[in-house]
């Protein structure tokens, strides 16, 4: 099981869903210290964080996943201030499209570009400790979603990115475990307005299909992404789908 005393905690994500879920769960936990990088900082809602464990110090640092130089300068910031990372949760998941760098950006580019920068402040032969990296696909990663095939492409991505990550070379190596957690529906802001972010306008019966079916609440989702966590499992993929948790054990197709 894993220790979370005494941890660094670095959150990429919005102050939403179930990663902000996470986060406040985490709290109850005996970290030492939680670091929120978005685009925008809820005022608010850090300091709800805040109070739910004084003794846990929760900083904010602005962060724009679509900008390169933003995310190297606030990642070296970050890093330097917690002198290193041992978690690394990349919670941020935008459903957008029609807007593909942008649904690309968010999802898939800029959490690649977020995770190589902590790198350096959590493996161990730099300036880290060793430690986890979790990161946020979906159900639509490990299955075609024909009215949201850019958002299925990146979540794709995030999957191929973590198991190579998840290398035992590279955790020998590095003590860095990756992790990807494929939530099923959820209820959350990204469900409100499907019908104007599909793909194409050939998706009406799959949205109506989508908006019916049972959703779990984000709540439970973040439990059982914690309790996987725990496990400590490198380069395992896990669905959490209606308040549930099971590994997905992937097909070799070609090896060398």
């Amino acid at each position: 099981m894993f220790d979370w005393t005494g941890k660094n905690v670095v959150y990429v994500g919005s102050f939403s869903g179930i990663g902000w879920q996470m986060m406040m769960q985490l709290m109850e936990k005996d970290i030492k210290m939680m670091g929120i990088m978005h685009r925008m900082e809820n005022v608010e809602m850090m300091k709800k964080l805040q109070a739910m464990n004084p003794s846990v110090k929760v900083v904010f640092m602005q962060m724009n996943l679509m900008e390169r130089m933003s995310i190297d300068q606030a990642m070296k910031k970050m890093g330097q201030m917690m002198g290193h990372i041992d978690v690394m949760i990349n919670g941020e998941s935008v459903l957008l499209d029609k807007d593909v760098e942008m649904t690309m950006g968010m999802n898939l580019t800029g959490m690649i570009h977020s995770t190589m920068m902590a790198m350096p402040y959590m493996d161990k032969t730099q300036m880290g400790m060793g430690g986890m990296v979790v990161n946020m696909s979906s159900v639509y990663g490990l299955e075609p979603a024909p009215a949201f095939a850019v958002y299925a492409a990146a979540m794709h991505g995030i999957l191929g990115f973590t198991r190579s990550m998840g290398d035992k070379m590279i955790y020998q190596k590095t003590g860095v475990m990756f992790m990807a957690m494929c939530p099923g529906l959820t209820n959350s802001e990204m469900m409100m307005n499907l019908r104007d972010n599909v793909t194409w306008h050939h998706s009406e019966s799959m949205v109506e299909a989508i908006q019916s079916a049972k959703r779990q609440m984000p709540e439970e989702a973040a439990m059982q992404m914690i309790h996987a966590m725990e496990m400590m499992k490198n380069g395992s993929m896990w669905i959490v789908n209606m308040g549930q948790l099971k590994e997905v054990m992937p097909t070799m197709h070609w090896q060398m």
